[in-house]
């Protein structure tokens, strides 16, 4: 029988983010940490705001890297209009589930996002959700406008130019929600409905057989807006999370989650 060995100790969390610093030096894909002040205990969390869509992933990116860095890191959900007065209150990162949402945000809502800090995460495929087996033999974009296909429609997705839609029309659109949340729960409660235009992180979550038909091309993708807020106190430790949001572990678990 082997003798067990001891198990080495553990690196302390600021020996991880020096490595970490080190680490982002050589690679230069990363903002520096040179100014990350980690304590030995839990303090308050991180603050970090946006809507549904990329939640799942976010708050498992969170998990990690508080584990990681011994930073707690709280993510909290909700349409833009829901959310806004908390990011502006105490938000320390915001994110956006497409880069024309983070815009609509900065416009909507100057003065709290850091414009300069804006970055994309990764990309999401979009595509048409279908039922099981494909019933209306929908094999792209143009069969959305054939006689007797019903769409769902979620406003949040801005998602017209796919179906094709006249402009100030919502052609064979049989259901109108606001969310992709709001969208998940009314595909799976209106089987009348044929096809959902949106992203394939909606449908990874789906188990009722569906097909997902993707719109191929760079045109099919949008990216993952996220940045710091303007009244962060805690600058250093919401750019370390940003900057963890870019790495490989985070990609893995976006994947998971139906990102490219």
């Amino acid at each position: 029988m082997q003798d067990k060995k001891q198990s080495p100790p553990q690196p302390a969390p600021r020996a991880k983010l020096i490595v970490l610093a080190l680490a982002v030096a050589l690679l230069g894909g990363w903002a520096m940490f040179a100014e990350m002040k980690t304590k030995d205990h839990a303090g308050p969390p991180l603050l970090v705001y946006g809507p549904g869509g990329p939640y799942l992933p976010m708050r498992e990116c969170a998990e990690a890297f508080s584990r990681e860095f011994s930073i707690p890191v709280q993510v909290v959900k909700g349409q833009p209009e829901q959310i806004a007065g908390r990011v502006a209150t105490d938000g320390d990162v915001y994110y956006g589930g497409a880069p024309y949402m983070m815009e609509d945000f900065i416009l909507d809502y100057p003065g709290v996002v850091d414009e300069a800090t804006v970055r994309q995460l990764f990309p999401r495929r979009i595509g048409i959700i279908v039922r099981r087996g494909n019933p209306k033999g929908i094999r792209g974009t143009a069969d959305l406008s054939r006689p007797g296909v019903s769409i769902l429609d979620v406003g949040l997705e801005n998602m017209e130019a796919f179906r094709g839609d006249a402009p100030g029309g919502t052609k064979n659109v049989g259901l109108h929600v606001t969310s992709g949340e709001e969208g998940f729960a009314a595909w799976t409660a209106h089987p009348e409905l044929d096809a959902w235009v949106t992203y394939r992180s909606w449908f990874v979550r789906l188990t009722g057989g569906e097909a997902f038909v993707p719109i191929d091309g760079p045109g099919g993708l949008r990216g993952t807006p996220v940045a710091l807020t303007r009244r962060t106190k805690r600058p250093d430790e919401a750019r370390a999370f940003v900057d963890f949001l870019g790495t490989d572990a985070a990609r893995r678990i976006f994947q998971k989650h139906g990102w490219e």
